[in-house]
């Protein structure tokens, strides 16, 4: 995928020293929105799942009544690099995760928290987690929620009742863990009845070459930040 990128050089005079600036276009990787979709099946909580967009996520939440988002977000490029400001044009923050809290049910407390990639990647979530905690001893039976999930998503690569562990590699499922698509399901229980459920969908493999791409566009922004105050430095006084 390339990051190509433009820089512009502006100089701008400074009291009493010059001050260096660089003007640096950050790139939109524009990629269609694709639900993950091991052996045909969705891989999803409530419709949100890997390789949704913000907004892809933002309507199926809000058209179910969840509400409050909460996000947290980060700069691709910091505002200075070696001495010289940096000028960033285009998405430069971005979201890393929001939180979404369920809408009101007198059975249960519920929010739903989404990563995202970066612009440079698309901007697709890559981790989705649902956490569900039912009031007053008023959760399903422990089994019943356990044949919903297994028929939803096949059976699990690992089970040991109380969690239960998916491993995908290109899309297939295999047996022993793997670093592609992970998915998990924790089961905390009162007797029969379930208290509480973690949903966790992971893509690995997203995030990891997110982080890759974040790290050589900062790099070559590094690298020319360099280079513009290397071409201004003043000569010593001999």
């Amino acid at each position: 995928m390339s990051l190509a990128f433009a820089l512009v050089v502006s100089v701008t005079p400074a009291i009493a020293q010059e001050k260096l600036s660089l003007d640096v276009a950050v790139p939109v990787v524009n990629l269609p929105s694709q639900l993950f979709r091991p052996n045909g099946r969705d891989a999803d909580f409530l419709g949100v799942g890997l390789g949704q967009t913000v907004d892809d996520a933002r309507k199926i939440l809000t058209d179910q009544n969840f509400s409050n988002e909460s996000p947290s977000g980060r700069f691709v490029l910091e505002e200075e690099y070696s001495s010289v400001e940096i000028v960033a044009s285009g998405p430069n923050r971005y979201p890393t995760n929001i939180v979404w809290s369920g809408p009101l049910d007198p059975a249960a407390d519920q929010n739903i928290r989404v990563e995202f990639s970066s612009p440079l990647s698309g901007q697709h979530s890559t981790d989705v987690r649902r956490f569900v905690t039912y009031k007053g001893g008023m959760g399903p039976l422990v089994e019943t929620l356990r044949a919903a999930i297994i028929q939803k998503y096949g059976p699990p690569s690992r089970d040991n009742k109380s969690k239960m562990e998916w491993y995908w590699s290109n899309g297939q499922p295999v047996e022993k863990y793997a670093r592609d698509h992970q998915m998990l399901i924790g089961i905390d229980a009162d007797g029969d009845h379930v208290k509480a459920v973690t949903y966790v969908l992971i893509d690995e493999a997203g995030a990891r070459a997110d982080d890759d791409r974040r790290a050589q566009f900062e790099k070559s922004v590094e690298d020319a930040a360099k280079k513009v105050r290397d071409a201004h430095a003043a000569a010593p006084k001999l």
